[in-house]
């Protein structure tokens, strides 16, 4: 039944090749900016009918042609931490949206066209972890689903404890996400490519005289760790999403050259 559902809903979006896109924005890490951006690039860079969806807390500032809703409900225990808002994503009712849908995080600087996104086959569709990639885990800056079809993940979050949450995940809502949907299919290797593998040499002390280049292939490029767009342009790592001891000694945050050229594509 699962089977006959995700591909009858797949058809449809392909015949009237329209779609949702959505993101997600709460606290004050993110302005409205970033929202701004990453509609402007997703504009550019389909040729499907988008409904694009901000689910926020704060919805000023952000452009009018994108939909701002409520964040979906979610159940948090406070030891868990914050950043576990997108299984509320999985949500069966959410914002009365259906069918096929694409989420973006709000940092992820789109290169090339997103059509492929969109015809690729698949019920839930992620980005395989770099990280241990044999492990079956998959990265959420980039997944697509169908609004309703992975509901039971949003249950089953809310009845896993929380120090099985924190154990067996990781305390990671990708872990969880990508082990706990009917079926995962990753998206091609390179589709999706890290800032930090495939546009800096792994040496960290060359790191610091090179400047990235643009990666070879790839349609959206995406930042972890103490990375962000808006930092890679200026060579710098992003101070409030460091890790380790908030008194640890760092002279500069200079970490590479800079980057302007992504500034070619990140922007509204």
């Amino acid at each position: 039944m699962g089977e006959e559902r995700w591909r009858g809903e797949f058809e449809r979006a392909q015949l009237g090749r329209a779609a949702n896109v959505i993101c997600i924005k709460w606290g004050t890490r993110y302005g409205p900016e970033w929202v701004n951006r990453l509609y402007g690039m997703v504009k550019r860079n389909t040729s499907w009918t988008i409904r694009f969806v901000c689910f926020t807390d704060n919805a000023s500032g952000i452009r009018g042609e994108v939909e701002c809703q409520p964040l979906p409900e979610v159940r948090l225990d406070p030891a868990l931490g914050k950043n576990w808002r997108k299984v509320g994503l999985m949500r069966e009712d959410l914002g009365g949206l259906a069918g096929m849908t694409l989420f973006l995080d709000l940092d992820v600087v789109i290169l090339d066209s997103l059509d492929p996104f969109f015809t690729y086959p698949g019920r839930f569709c992620i980005i395989r972890e770099w990280k241990d990639p044999e492990l079956g885990y998959g990265n959420s800056s980039v997944m697509r689903y169908f609004i309703g079809m992975e509901s039971a993940v949003l249950d089953r979050f809310h009845a896993t404890p929380t120090e099985e949450l924190k154990g067996t995940y990781a305390s990671k809502e990708q872990n969880f996400v990508s082990k706990n949907v009917a079926e995962v299919t990753f998206w091609p290797a390179d589709w999706c490519v890290p800032f930090s593998i495939a546009c800096l040499p792994r040496n960290r002390l060359l790191r610091y005289f090179t400047t990235p280049k643009p990666p070879k292939g790839g349609k959206i490029l995406v930042f972890f760790g103490r990375i962000t767009p808006e930092t890679a342009m200026r060579g710098e790592h992003e101070a409030r999403k460091r890790a380790g001891p908030a008194t640890l000694f760092r002279p500069t945050r200079r970490r590479f050259r800079p980057a302007p050229w992504i500034g070619e594509h990140w922007r509204e």
